[in-house]
């Protein structure tokens, strides 16, 4: 149930920002009736609610406007590693690169230090692919936990020992 909720919300996530805001959470409704006619209705407006109180909040508003994308498929290689994977949102500008990823989880960490390191390594791997893609641009990283809505910046400090290829390193460095 928990994966089938998270995919649900990552597709509201995708589809909705498009949507004129005052036509969203209609939207929203039709589409997770459509997809998901198990859940029970209170269900579908509840995940509605959640998507659109993120969408609707002013401190994510470049996250989801004009020049932001979703679903973005990302490849490069990092210091000898292959990093691939799919971003849930990049916003793009001359000088600044930010990435998010969703966790749609109902456990919001208190801060970076207590996310998951399984999110961190994931986060690192997506900030180092794309330094390599747009080489000269500061890369920013970031979890947005949908449950708060709360958006945890993860800095280089919290980034770097999690870096791709860190671990494969330390394992071949002599006795």
């Amino acid at each position: 149930a928990a994966v089938e909720r998270g995919l649900l919300l990552h597709a509201l996530f995708e589809r909705l920002p498009s949507v004129a805001s005052d036509r969203r959470r209609a939207a929203a409704l039709r589409w997770l009736a459509a997809q998901a006619p198990a859940l029970d209705e209170r269900d579908r407006a509840a995940m509605a609610d959640e998507v659109l109180a993120v969408l609707g909040d002013p401190a994510y508003a470049a996250l989801f406007g004009a020049g932001s994308l979703a679903e973005v498929p990302l490849s490069a290689v990092v210091d000898g590693t292959v990093v691939a994977g799919i971003v849930d949102r990049l916003l793009v500008t001359d000088a600044r690169i930010l990435v998010i990823d969703y966790k749609t989880g109902r456990q919001v960490p208190e801060s970076a230090a207590d996310v998951a390191p399984a999110y961190l390594r994931q986060m690192a791997a997506y900030r180092e692919a794309l330094g390599v893609i747009f080489p000269g641009r500061t890369v920013d990283a970031a979890l947005l936990y949908t449950a708060g809505p709360t958006l945890i910046g993860l800095d280089a400090a919290v980034l770097a020992p999690h870096k791709p290829g860190l671990a494969a390193t330390k394992a071949n460095l002599p006795d």
